[in-house]
């Protein structure tokens, strides 16, 4: 296996002319341990100087068998001759791999971690030939550390530039009000954001600063979710929710009805249009009630509107099947692209020397083969372009195969 070995560097898909290594170890290799073990042995040796009684061992002494010694030491005194002879290991420090750990009082432990400390000093520890330097505080396992242990002030401020920048991740990809779904945003909320606020808290003694600093973070990720106001505190809106009906609150807003934004949902179309005999504690009742009062309003948009690219819509309210019919990232791309009207572009000089880019231009400029128009369906109403009525008749379902002319339609656009 490290026999014959040969590295090379892989970097932005190029790879490096292959050489051999001349020094080091390889990883994986047994050699390593036992040359990490002789250069770190004087270390415990080091340690285990300032041991106290309380963190060391009585173990028996050379005997005539190691057996017999172990018995010896269970055995009364004077049991077949044997005599207790024990000596003293101190176990104050232990060695796993590259880790330490180191055992006592809190006098004895801040004795250890100095000649710990002097002890790296004198190897000239060096990493890739640097030594490596002695700082204030430093971040180990994600928890901040300085000279007198974990540095309580900043672990706050550390939680909070990595949840505000994994929170606008979340958000650059729908975790936000019109995203994803409150339920789906929130489980992501609690599997991603939540646990950065709560990794290392059970060992801090915070404050009541600290405190309130994590609640105003928490606060800007809920109103990021939910779209809520900077000013917002979910503190406050979960304590208006449930208040009496006596308290100062809510008798004001009684009081100034006009200035309450609950007058103002009163008047919302959505609201008025909900009968009275629909069971509102029924969430499927209002979701069905929902969904046909918003394809009515769209039926009637349509009957009314002059507008192209709304005319040029799906008369049913659902997924469009650009988004799931087979197609690769770009040509997909440009299918939305031309769903919102982005497409041609700004208009300007068509090479074909006839007129500018348009929608309507695409559909007869000579540079497009005539074999691909003349796959499209053609509609009924000869205003209707005909890549807008393709792309309305494909199939509505992502069990219905292609029809013969999606290929086509992809390669136009």
């Amino acid at each position: 296996m490290f026999d014959n070995v040969s590295i090379s560097v892989l970097l932005g898909n190029f790879s490096s002319h292959s050489f051999s290594p001349k020094t080091g170890v390889l990883q994986g290799s047994v050699l390593r341990l036992h040359l990490y073990s002789i250069y770190i042995n004087s270390l415990p040796a080091l340690l285990c100087s300032v041991a106290s009684p309380l963190t060391s061992t009585h173990v028996p002494s050379s005997s005539p068998s190691s057996l017999d010694a172990y018995q010896s030491l269970l055995a009364p005194p004077d049991v077949n001759g044997y005599q207790h002879a024990v000596s003293s290991m101190p176990i104050n420090t232990l060695l796993f791999a590259d880790d330490v750990a180191i055992f006592g009082s809190a006098h004895d432990v801040q004795a250890m971690l100095h000649l710990a400390a002097q002890h790296s000093f004198t190897l000239d520890l060096s990493l890739y030939d640097e030594i490596l330097p002695a700082v204030e505080e430093f971040i180990y396992l994600g928890v901040l550390f300085c000279n007198k242990g974990i540095h309580e002030p900043s672990i706050v401020t550390h939680h909070r530039s990595g949840v505000l920048a994994t929170m606008a991740m979340l958000n650059a990809v729908g975790v936000c009000w019109s995203g994803f779904s409150l339920l789906l945003s929130s489980r992501l909320y609690r599997t991603f954001i939540r646990p950065k606020f709560e990794y290392g808290l059970a060992i801090l003694p915070l404050k009541r600063t600290d405190t309130i600093q994590l609640e105003k973070i928490q606060d800007k990720c809920l109103c990021i979710i939910v779209g809520g106001h900077q000013t917002s505190s979910t503190t406050f809106c979960i304590r208006a929710h449930y208040l009496p009906s006596g308290c100062l609150l809510s008798l004001l807003h009684h009081h100034y009805s006009q200035s309450s934004s609950l007058v103002t949902l009163c008047h919302n179309t959505l609201l008025q249009s909900i009968p009275i005999d629909l069971n509102v504690h029924s969430s499927k009742a209002l979701k069905r009630h929902f969904e046909t009062f918003q394809q009515f309003k769209t039926d009637e948009l349509r009957l009314s509107s002059n507008q192209v690219l709304f005319l040029a819509c799906r008369p049913l309210l659902e997924v469009d099947p650009i988004l799931f019919l087979p197609a690769t990232r770009v040509e997909r791309s440009r299918l939305v692209c031309w769903r919102m009207g982005w497409l041609p572009g700004t208009p300007k000089d068509c090479p074909c020397g006839t007129d500018h880019t348009s929608r309507r231009h695409l559909a007869v400029c000579s540079l497009v083969p005539a074999h691909l128009l003349a796959c499209l369906p053609i509609p009924s109403n000869q205003n209707c372009n005909p890549i807008d009525f393709a792309i309305t008749a494909l199939p509505n379902s992502s069990q219905a195969p292609c029809p013969s002319y999606w290929v086509a339609l992809l390669t136009i656009l």
